[in-house]
């Protein structure tokens, strides 16, 4: 068995329960280091935007480190010795012009349960996003997080991020304390974000129901769970009515929208003959589930390109990197993929310009 291999069955344990995302990859400082040591070369891209791409702000770091030693977890190294330097060097590295910046998977006992406990830590965050976005001008972005234990609250910090942010979006998980996005209870939340126009990025949590599951030597929740539970969110907002209720509001799942390209004809088969069909899916489940834009994390293979180009239109697929855990390899694996120039430089740059209209005047 290889370095790297054993490298992830040991922390197996560890990162099925830690506020992290795609960490399958999260070795000692697997992108971070590649980055470090890759010599400085003109890259082959120009321009790119990364929408899917992680950040955190000391408050956010102290948060989660104090959740692993309460729990005994070993700290990603990677991610203790992240700051704002790191991100440029392999945004610089790979040809990316701008990155929105996002939190990484949330566990729920990192999260807690007390809403103002956590709003303390989302104000830190966007302000500490704010700064970063000051110190480099035209290169990052930010999609806000929000509490979503409390209602009022998260509207609060909604206006937050908008009015004295002024962020690109809301940045979410998938789920939260069992709750998906289609829960009524945030029906609130999507009725001002539908106000506002927002871009909202849901990403993958460390779900409740399964972050203790072990599938086996190396399996943990990061390595398929994620991509299950964003596609169940995705499922709650089309049978609760929500893509349709609130058409103002442009979703970005995550890791090409989990499963969404394989069982979206299950899901229709379903789905269409249902009694509400006409309040959830006038103009058909396919229609709705095609208004979702999908990011290309960990999708850039080239059975998983053909499935997602197959599932929705060009026009619906953005470019993210899941940095720090990934890296701007994965434009190498895009260019393989021979895709026309038209529709490779909408999902490297024109559908993010499209969704975030000041992504093009950075």
């Amino acid at each position: 068995m290889t370095d790297e291999h054993s490298g992830r069955a040991s922390r197996r344990d560890f990162l099925s329960g830690l506020a992290v995302t795609g960490a399958a990859l999260a070795l000692p400082g697997t992108a971070l280091a590649q980055a470090a040591k890759t010599p400085v070369i003109k890259p082959k891209h120009h321009g790119v935007i990364d929408l899917h791409h992680h950040f955190w702000a000391p408050e956010y770091l102290k948060a989660q480190t104090d959740w692993e030693d309460a729990h005994k977890s070993p700290h990603v190294p990677a991610m203790m010795t992240w700051k704002p330097e790191v991100s440029i060097a392999e945004m610089d590295r790979g040809g990316v012009r701008t990155s929105v910046l996002s939190l990484a998977s949330i566990s729920e006992g990192l999260w807690g349960l007390e809403a103002q406990a956590a709003t303390k830590v989302i104000r830190a965050s966007d302000d500490y996003a704010m700064q970063i976005m000051s110190d480099y001008p035209g290169r990052f972005g930010l999609f806000a997080p929000l509490n979503m234990v409390d209602i009022d609250t998260s509207l609060q910090e909604v206006a937050y991020a908008y009015d004295q942010c002024h962020a690109d979006g809301i940045g979410l998980q998938s789920s939260y304390n069992g709750k998906y996005l289609g829960d009524p209870s945030y029906d609130p939340i999507w009725q001002e974000l539908n106000r506002r126009n927002a871009v909202i990025f849901v990403h993958g949590p460390n779900s409740a129901c399964c972050s203790q599951i072990k599938d086996g030597p190396g399996m943990f929740g990061s390595v398929v769970e994620v991509t299950f539970d964003v596609t169940r969110t995705a499922a709650s907002l089309l049978t609760s009515g929500a893509l349709h209720r609130y058409p103002n509001i442009r979703w970005i799942i995550a890791y090409g929208g989990g499963t969404l390209p394989f069982v979206a004809g299950r899901m229709n088969a379903f789905l269409k003959n249902a009694k509400n069909i006409q309040e959830i899916a006038p103009n058909g489940i396919a229609a709705e589930l095609q208004k979702l834009y999908i990011d290309t994390v960990n999708v850039t293979n080239e059975a998983s390109m053909a499935a997602m180009l197959k599932f929705t239109k060009p026009s619906q697929i953005v470019y993210g990197t899941d940095f720090i855990y990934y890296n701007n390899d994965q434009l190498d694996a895009l260019d393989e993929r021979k895709l026309a120039p038209k529709v490779k430089d909408a999902i490297l740059s024109g559908n993010a310009k499209h969704l975030i209209p000041r992504l093009a005047k950075a």
